[in-house]
């Protein structure tokens, strides 16, 4: 007995080892896994000695704040020598970049005028994280010193900017989001009270940076040599980060619609399925009509009836389930009502089937026309009825496809000019008019929110010019600026709209066919 036990407790001994070394093993593993999700996690954001470079990099001098904007991309910081700082705060990456010549990152809306005339005097990193600090200072109408201190939180996953003033200690004055106690227990970033950095994990990892620096484009694959840390982060946020955006969106944009696709072919199937049952009527009318001619031949309780069908000519038998716990009577009823509903939904069916199948055709075209990015909107704005007239609308009009980023759209009356100028364009669009002449609106689409250039313009001016009443002049002037500076006024007739911040071009009229040789379509 004794060698048994020994025996038994040598084996429990062996297997806790066993299963100490698989609890190691699996630790082990976990510990490896979070360590590769971690560095995944970290690739996707800007490094940190990027940043303490590019602060190394960037000059201060004679930097007086112009004016501040702010969308859903960046911060935009632009100074009186018109130059731009752009403070990008994508989900997707964070980073500062200076700007020579603006250009347009989409829509914008002004932002903190309490940093207007105010001069940058200072850039700094935070030595613990991402966190960057841009001085303002400004004299106010007393002849007070302000200092307000631009806190650029570059942390993943929800980067943030901050505004603040110092004075004995960091007052936040406001913030782009701002969260409590209840969002986040760690801290809370509300105007008026005082900034609290976030504590986090991150270590900076300082390294020698070796140029030039190697960037590889999203759409094209194409390598792009950087002499600087600025030229590195400005190419990353036109060539990787703008069209990650971009792509991103197209592809929730498809995919909602062929949700939409697959929703609509369900409910088809499942109305044919009922279409079937409906087209059951004349049996359940037959059915109807032996049980009510062998109603003494039934007893309750019965489940099967079997008699003669009358309605086959060959006067073959036919088998009627029967409902046990019903009566002849009610049995009878039974099938009854069911001919009638069947009968009565028939055409119904019909006609929501055939609704159905024309709902199926209008998303795949908007499927189709989503996969070209030929939508820019999220689908949740419009409702599908409304949509696929639009979708119609367009493929009446004159358009000449230039590539991926631009459309030249051609109102021919006076209702097309109006859908093209209020329902078709977006406000990064570009619009021109002949002026003092009656003539179309012409629409210039930036697919891709990318900015013309100056010789596209000039063709879309002439193109203005050819589609007027002065086609045979010279020297035309035509007005042109940007869909969101175009208004039409409540009731007035289709076609007419006010516009402001307009330039003015003379122009010679050119026809659709020269503007094609022009632009080597």
């Amino acid at each position: 007995m004794a060698s048994i036990a020994s025996t038994t407790t040598i084996m429990i001994q062996v297997v806790l080892f066993i299963l100490d070394s698989l609890m190691d093993s699996i630790i082990i593993l976990q510990i490896i896994i979070i360590n590769l999700i971690v560095k995944d996690k970290v690739k996707k954001y800007m490094d940190y000695i990027i940043l303490f470079d590019w602060t190394k990099e960037f000059s201060v001098e004679k930097k007086i704040v112009e004016c501040v904007f702010y969308n859903e991309k960046a911060l935009r910081i632009h100074f009186k020598d018109n130059t731009d700082l752009y403070l990008v705060i994508s989900n997707y990456d964070a980073y500062p970049f200076f700007a020579s010549k603006p250009f347009s990152i989409g829509d914008e809306t002004p932002i903190w005028d309490q940093l207007i005339h105010s001069v940058l005097t200072k850039v700094s990193l935070d030595e613990y994280d991402r966190i960057m600090r841009f001085i303002f200072t400004q004299i106010d109408i007393f002849q007070q010193k302000k200092t307000y201190v631009l806190i650029a939180e570059f942390i993943p996953p929800k980067p943030n900017i901050i505004l603040a003033e110092q004075n004995q200690e960091l007052i936040i004055v406001d913030a782009l989001k701002k969260y409590s106690y209840a969002d986040n227990p760690q801290r809370q970033i509300l105007p008026k009270i005082p900034y609290q950095p976030p504590k986090t994990a991150f270590k900076p990892y300082h390294r020698d940076i070796s140029f030039p620096l190697i960037l590889q484009t999203l759409q094209t694959g194409e390598t792009i040599q950087c002499d600087t840390i600025n030229e590195y982060l400005k190419n990353h946020f036109i060539y990787v980060l703008s069209v990650k955006e971009e792509l991103e969106h197209r592809k929730a944009i498809v995919d909602y619609w062929e949700r939409e696709v697959k929703k609509a072919q369900q409910k088809l199937h499942k109305q044919r399925k009922e279409l079937e049952q409906a087209e059951k009527s004349d049996y359940w009318r037959i059915c109807a009509e032996i049980i009510k001619v062998n109603l003494s031949n039934i007893q309750r309780g019965q489940n099967v009836l079997k008699a003669i069908n009358y309605f086959d000519p060959e006067l073959s038998t036919i088998e009627i389930e029967l409902l046990p716990d019903k009566t002849p009577q009610e049995n009878m009823q039974y099938y009854l009502k069911k001919y009638k509903k069947a009968k009565r939904g028939k055409e119904v069916i019909e006609y929501n089937i055939a609704e159905t199948e024309k709902k199926i055709k209008q998303l795949e075209n908007i499927v189709q026309k989503a996969k070209r990015g030929e939508l820019d909107e999220l689908p949740q704005k419009e409702k599908l009825p409304q949509l696929s007239r639009k979708l119609e609308m367009v493929e009446k009009l004159l358009c000449l496809r230039i590539d991926d980023r631009f459309e030249i759209v051609i109102g021919r009356k006076a209702i097309e000019n109006d859908f093209i100028t209020t329902q078709l364009a977006r406000p990064h669009d570009w619009w021109f008019h002949s002026r003092l002449y009656h003539g179309s609106h012409i629409l210039l689409r930036c697919l891709q929110k990318t900015n013309p250039q100056e010789e596209l313009i000039q063709i879309c001016c002439s193109l203005a010019a050819w589609y007027s009443k002065a086609r045979f002049s010279q020297n035309v002037p035509v007005d042109y600026t940007q869909v969101r500076y175009v208004r039409k006024p409540h009731k007035s007739k289709p076609g007419f709209v006010t516009y402001t911040n307009h330039k003015t071009a003379f122009v010679q009229p050119m026809d659709l066919r020269t503007a094609k040789k022009e632009l080597n379509l």
